[in-house]
């Protein structure tokens, strides 16, 4: 238990004998060349932002803001050592705040089945440590 919150803690414990890294389907290595001849065929392509943010949610009319930025955090960002000193992570982190009823969520859980790695959280799981935010009214 802890004393601040009185909550059971658990630690997560493997023990195994052999581990095996299972193959990732969406490798680059796994890539045919047809493949490899599209993907070269879109990235000359000078609409291909565009392109990118018509396709998430496209049931979803306009938000051409948020879908960008879902867009920079599916792709990433490349992580950067600043003078062998500072490391900077290349991951991009989303925050969508606004009116009820605009696709907030809709749009949040299309990126969540689109990226392997993602991870949604909305509502009281939202408050959870590290991702937890802070709204202040500007006094002027």
């Amino acid at each position: 238990l802890t004393q601040r919150s009185g909550f059971p803690v658990f630690q997560t414990y493997v023990s195994a004998n052999h581990i095996r890294k299972k193959e990732d389907a969406s490798s680059a290595h796994n890539l045919s060349e047809a493949d490899r001849k599209l993907i070269l065929e879109l990235a000359a392509d000078p609409n291909i932002g565009k392109r990118i943010i018509a396709s998430i949610a496209p049931s979803i009319y306009g938000h051409e803001h948020v879908k960008m930025s879902l867009a920079m955090a599916l792709f990433g960002a490349v992580p950067k050592n600043v003078d062998d000193k500072h490391r900077i992570r290349g991951d991009v982190n989303v925050l969508i705040l606004g009116d009820p009823g605009t696709a907030k969520s809709q749009m949040l859980k299309y990126a969540e089945a689109t990226a392997p790695r993602a991870v949604y959280s909305a509502g009281k799981g939202a408050s959870a440590v590290g991702l937890t935010a802070n709204v202040h009214k500007d006094p002027i």
